[in-house]
C-alpha cells in the first residue's frame, strides 16, 4: 500500500489569489509543496527518464526539439507519467495541486492528465506561445493546470510566462510547427511586451486556464530544468470518462503523420465552428 505524505498544515489559497487566478487567468501560489516531497518525485522522474529511449518507441516519450537526427536533445517529455509510475499519485504535491484546483474552481475536480518535460543545460530551445484550449476546441474546458518545477527556476532557466487577461480574449490563430519527433501549436501575433515571468523557489507552482496565452524561455543556464505539468477538472460521469479514455487508447495508436494531419483538421474546424471535438486528449503541447 501507497502513504501519502501529510504536512502539518496545507497551504492556503487566499482570496488575493484566487481573484488574481480569475482575473489574469493565472497565479503563483507559493510554498505548496516540500523540498521532501520534490526531491521523491524527481527520484521517480529519473527512473522513467532512463527509460526515455524505451518509452519512446512505445510512443509515451518526445523530443520537442527541433534539430534534425543525429543532434543532441532539447526538450524531453513524458506524457502520463502517474500511468507509467502510480507512486507519483500518492505524493504530496498531487495531493496539495488537487486541492487547490478544488478552491480555484470551486468545486470537486479529478486528474484529467500530466507529463513532464526536461530542458537540458543549455538546450537553447524555447517552448512557444500557445493556449491549451487550441489543442481541445472546447470552448466550456473549465480545468486547472499546474506548473511544478523540480527546484528554483529563473528566466534564464526557463520559467513559466503568461499573457495576463488572454483568457478573456479569442483564441488566438495557432499555426503547426513540426518538432523532431511531434507536433505542436504556435500562437501568433502575440504581444509579448504583455508578458509576466513568474520565477518560482522550490516547493512554488504556477497555474492556469486552458486558454491563458503561456510560454516558457530556453533553458540558458549550466544545470538542467525539470518541471512536472498536472491538469485537474471538475468530475465527469462515468459515459464522459470512458468516452476520455477511448479518445486517449485511439490517439496513442496513431502514427506521426495521422497525429499531424489530425491537429491540422482541427485547426481548420476551430476556424470553421462546425466541428466539436472533446478537449481531454493529451497533446505534445506544454512547457
Amino acid at each position: 500500500m501507497m502513504l501519502i505524505e501529510t504536512a502539518p498544515s496545507p497551504p492556503d489559497v487566499s482570496s488575493a489569489a484566487i481573484e488574481a487566478f480569475h482575473r489574469d487567468g493565472f497565479a503563483v501560489v507559493e510554498q505548496v509543496t516540500t523540498i521532501a516531497d520534490l526531491e521523491r518525485i524527481s527520484r521517480v522522474m529519473a527512473r522513467l527518464y532512463r527509460r526515455y529511449n524505451t518509452l519512446a518507441r512505445m510512443r509515451r516519450a518526445w523530443d520537442l526539439g527541433t534539430g534534425g537526427a543525429g543532434e543532441l536533445p532539447e526538450i524531453l517529455e513524458i506524457n502520463q507519467t502517474i500511468d507509467l509510475e502510480p507512486e507519483l499519485e500518492a505524493t504530496l504535491t498531487f495531493q496539495r495541486c488537487r486541492a487547490l484546483a478544488e478552491a480555484l474552481l470551486s468545486r470537486p475536480v479529478e486528474y484529467r492528465f500530466d507529463h513532464a518535460i526536461y530542458k537540458p543545460a543549455f538546450n537553447g530551445r524555447a517552448t512557444a506561445w500557445h493556449q491549451d484550449e487550441a489543442y481541445t476546441l472546447d470552448p466550456h474546458l473549465v480545468t486547472a493546470h499546474f506548473w511544478v518545477p523540480m527546484h528554483d527556476v529563473s528566466v534564464e532557466r526557463g520559467c513559466m510566462q503568461f499573457i495576463p487577461g488572454s483568457h478573456r480574449e479569442r483564441v488566438a490563430h495557432h499555426r503547426l510547427q513540426h518538432l523532431r519527433h511531434a507536433h505542436a501549436l504556435e500562437a501568433e501575433d502575440v504581444d509579448v511586451s504583455r508578458a509576466v515571468a513568474c520565477p518560482l523557489r522550490a516547493g512554488d507552482v504556477t497555474v492556469h486556464m486552458p486558454r491563458t496565452l503561456h510560454y516558457t524561455g530556453p533553458n540558458l543556464t549550466a544545470m538542467p530544468r525539470l518541471a512536472w505539468s498536472l491538469e485537474f477538472g471538475p468530475r465527469r460521469a462515468l459515459p464522459g470518462r470512458v468516452a476520455a479514455k477511448a479518445r486517449l487508447v485511439w490517439r496513442k495508436g496513431m502514427p506521426g503523420w495521422r497525429q499531424a494531419g489530425a491537429l491540422a483538421l482541427s485547426l481548420g474546424a476551430r476556424a470553421r465552428r462546425s466541428l466539436r471535438i472533446f478537449g481531454d486528449e493529451p497533446s505534445p503541447e506544454h512547457s
